[in-house]
């Protein structure tokens, strides 16, 4: 008696946006056909089809996944961390992290998003991470480690130089690896908000 073949729907999906991901990457959004995610990812066009509708909505998907992905790590590296100062520390670590060991992801986050015309892809600055780090400078505004003002203005100061480190360094501006200048870099950031 033969066995049933069983299928993994969500591995498949996974396949998918793996493959997808790293094409738009390569790419860019518009460059990319259905067919290349066809071959890279090994699923049929059907099921493509059947689960993401079209190629915006499984760019979409990629987007929110990825930054789904992101905020998981990040919500990883601050469940010990007590201070503003370190958790913001964190968060620059891992992004300086992922840029040099899964740049496809940076990449993505940064760059990739920007060519999608969606209404769907929400700015970065309203993702679940950005939020996460508002709160946490609005509760180093309340502590008093940061000075006061805005919590949007002061994760955007703070957030600007991290971000700006790694287009740089994607761009190949910068050519040591961002661990080896993190230092630096977080200090900049964080002397922009510091209160005193």
């Amino acid at each position: 008696m033969m066995e049933k073949r069983r299928i993994n729907p969500q591995k498949k999906m996974d396949q998918v946006i793996s493959a997808a991901r790293k094409l738009f990457v390569e790419k860019g959004y518009r460059g990319v056909a259905i067919p290349e995610i066809v071959k890279e990812s090994g699923v049929s066009v059907g099921a493509i089809y059947l689960h993401f509708g079209n190629k915006e909505k499984l760019a979409e998907t990629v987007y929110q996944k990825t930054l789904q992905q992101f905020m998981n790590l990040f919500l990883e590296r601050i469940t010990d961390k007590d201070s503003v100062k370190d958790k913001l520390r964190a968060f620059a670590e891992l992004i300086f992290e992922l840029t040099e060991e899964d740049p496809e992801m940076m990449e993505y986050i940064l760059s990739v998003r920007k060519e999608i015309r969606s209404k769907m892809l929400f700015p970065l600055c309203s993702s679940a991470a950005f939020l996460e780090v508002q709160g946490i400078i609005g509760d180093g505004i309340s502590s008093g480690e940061i000075k006061s003002g805005t919590p949007l203005i002061a994760a955007v100061s703070y957030t600007g130089v991290i971000l700006r480190g790694v287009e740089l360094r994607m761009q190949g501006v910068l050519e040591i690896p961002l661990q080896e200048i993190s230092n630096e870099l977080i200090d900049n950031a964080w002397s922009s908000i510091a209160a005193s």
